[in-house]
């Protein structure tokens, strides 16, 4: 009873885990959406749970009854005949069978027990079940592969933002230093290591938008939006993709597509076992037919209406579909399937572990980046007022400024960082957002 209650509280655990709200952007949740219809791999899959979907009904089809009809005429030579004395030494032959034999029959078999049908349809549904959760599984991997790049796209606006403010202020202090250059206050060393500085603070932000664009044709690619500059919110709100972690690893047993379709495996495998100990069973059918042919004693001649009703017993003595090879090769891959079920929960556990440790990595790093980024302005303010004053060089001043930019760059990135590693952990617990 205890194993039992512990067995449902984790159970409801996990459910309520799975669903709990996750906030995130309306616009989000429209491009899934766009993904789900457009992108054509989507549409392959939905065709394979269809395909799989006829071959439940093509294996319930051995229930059913199977019915023909056949028309024929067939000429007899010679024709069977009895001699029969008639007296004085004469014989008279008469006809057994016609020579014209003429034949129009309609004719059904309904299976009356048929063991071997139901381990066909069972493993039918079982790969229809594995079709699903592989449609489900590349859902989820579609939808939080458009996640990433929607919010790449937004942080590196972001960081367009600061890397523009950097060249701004590396304008500045050219100006400054051009302005020190003509008073003679200042070496035309100064002015060249400045535009060295600024000419590749502008190269890095090309870098940057050539990124944004390739990620805006990527996002194009999998949604059908197409054009840059159409994701208009900035905003990352800090509870984005966060979960209780307390009953991660249970609920990613429990709801992560590939340990799913790991299990639907191990299913399908079961019933190929049955499926091959069920070929040594026997098949009861009940035949019936009806129709018109000739041949019926006294008038063979006449086409005559006739009809059977009967049951028909087959029992398979030694069968070309060798049964015992087919239980012998299901079983090996029923134990493979289990193996790699297994593989499958030591690799979960593995990732599990890892995205746990990446979010404490950069949580961790994220809480820092602030203070820092407080010291490096710091440090940038004084250096321009030193410099000034002609107390610092100005490789000391174009240090600061970049120490201060690169220290908003970083923070940008530990966030970034951030929201991936919780996106990975919801990624792997199978949990569904859109």
């Amino acid at each position: 009873m205890k194993i039992l209650l512990s067995v449902i509280a984790i159970f409801l655990l996990g459910n309520s885990l799975a669903a709990q709200e996750i906030p995130v952007p309306s616009m989000l949740k429209q491009l899934v959406g766009q993904s789900f219809q457009k992108y054509p791999k989507v549409g392959e899959m939905n065709d394979l749970v269809r395909m799989s979907e006829v071959k439940v009904n093509l294996g319930k089809a051995g229930y059913w009854p199977v019915a023909g009809a056949d028309v024929s005429y067939r000429r007899m030579y010679p024709t069977p005949a009895i001699q029969i004395p008639v007296g004085q030494g004469q014989v008279e032959s008469f006809n057994i069978q016609p020579a014209n034999n003429y034949n129009a029959s309609v004719s059904i078999a309904q299976p009356i027990l048929d063991l071997r049908t139901p381990a066909t349809v069972n493993k039918a549904k079982s790969e229809l079940e594995t079709s699903k959760d592989n449609l489900n599984g590349f859902k989820i991997q579609l939808a939080y592969q458009v996640a990433q790049i929607y919010y790449s796209i937004i942080f590196l606006n972001k960081s367009l933002f600061v890397q523009n403010e950097q060249i701004n202020l590396l304008q500045s202090t050219l100006q400054q230093i051009d302005v020190k250059v003509k008073n003679g206050d200042a070496l035309n060393y100064d002015l060249v290591s400045t535009q060295v500085k600024y000419t590749n603070a502008e190269n890095f932000f090309t870098d940057l938008v050539t990124q944004l664009n390739k990620q805006y044709n990527l996002l194009g690619m999998l949604t059908g939006s197409n054009g840059t500059g159409y994701l208009s919110d900035t905003v990352v709100n800090q509870s984005t993709f966060r979960i209780a972690t307390d009953s991660i690893f249970s609920l990613a047993f429990q709801n992560n597509p590939d340990i799913r379709i790991a299990g639907d495996k191990i299913n399908s495998a079961g019933w190929d076992i049955v499926s091959a100990n069920r070929l040594r069973m026997p098949l009861l059918n009940l035949q019936a037919g009806l129709g018109y042919k000739n041949g019926f004693m006294p008038e063979i001649d006449a086409v005559t209406f006739n009809y059977a009703v009967g049951v028909g017993l087959t029992i398979p003595i030694l069968s070309a579909s060798r049964p015992g090879l087919q239980k012998k090769l299901a079983t090996i891959n029923l134990n493979a399937s289990k193996l790699a079920l297994e593989s499958q929960k030591v690799s979960l556990n593995k990732d599990l572990l890892n995205s746990l440790e990446d979010i404490q990595k950069n949580r961790k790093k994220l809480s820092s980046a602030d203070t820092l980024i407080s010291q490096a302005q710091l440090a940038m303010d004084l250096a321009a007022d030193r410099y000034k004053y002609g107390v610092i060089t100005n490789l000391d001043l174009l240090t600061s400024i970049t120490n201060y930019k690169d220290a908003q760059l970083s923070r940008l990135q530990y966030e970034y960082n951030l929201l991936l590693s919780r996106m990975e952990l919801c990624r792997l617990a199978g949990i569904r957002w859109w």
